[in-house]
């Protein structure tokens, strides 16, 4: 039994190894490259769609292998926008891409191709509170912050009912 006990745990020994130092699908310099690459992409993305966007900054960006030839790239990234329906905000994207490798590789260069884009949180920080008009009239809105609001009409309190009393029938 010692032996048997000894034989399980040296070819779990062998196997845990053999993880740790199996050869990587995808090697860290493609890791690197493909970080590179969305970077690039989602900065081109930015500049064309909102040019009036500045100071990119992505806060977080890594990539994972999922399977043998499909890389998880996760990503936190935020730009400064100045929109002029809302003014000056910091806008912040958290999400992730799945690339899946190209059939097309040559030993050369990998081929990636990118296959899904999920987008998991948004998040916006007005530098300027916006005014919100609870009557939802937005013409009206930037007149009546500026001027006090006016009170509601004086009501008249009205005396709570009271109960007629009963009123008694003479007997006969």
């Amino acid at each position: 039994m010692k032996y048997l006990s000894l034989l399980v745990f040296l070819v779990a020994m062998h196997w845990s190894w053999s993880l740790v130092h199996d050869p990587a699908n995808v090697s860290e310099n493609v890791h690197i490259g493909i970080q590179d690459d969305l970077k690039r992409v989602i900065s081109d993305y930015i500049q064309e769609n909102l040019p009036q966007s500045k100071n990119l900054r992505f806060e977080r960006f890594w990539t994972e292998n999922i399977k043998k030839n499909q890389v998880k790239a996760s990503f936190i990234y935020s730009f400064e926008d100045n929109a002029e329906s809302v003014g000056p905000a910091r806008v912040e994207i958290e999400g992730y891409a799945i690339l899946n490798r190209d059939s097309n590789t040559d030993e050369e260069y990998d081929f990636w191709n990118f296959d899904e884009l999920y987008i998991l949180n948004n998040r916006i920080d007005f530098k300027e509170p916006l005014k919100v008009d609870p009557r939802g009239n937005e013409s009206e809105a930037e007149e009546t912050t500026s001027a006090a609001p006016e009170p509601p009409p004086e009501v008249q309190p009205q005396p709570p009912a009271q109960p007629e009393p009963p009123t008694e029938t003479p007997a006969q």
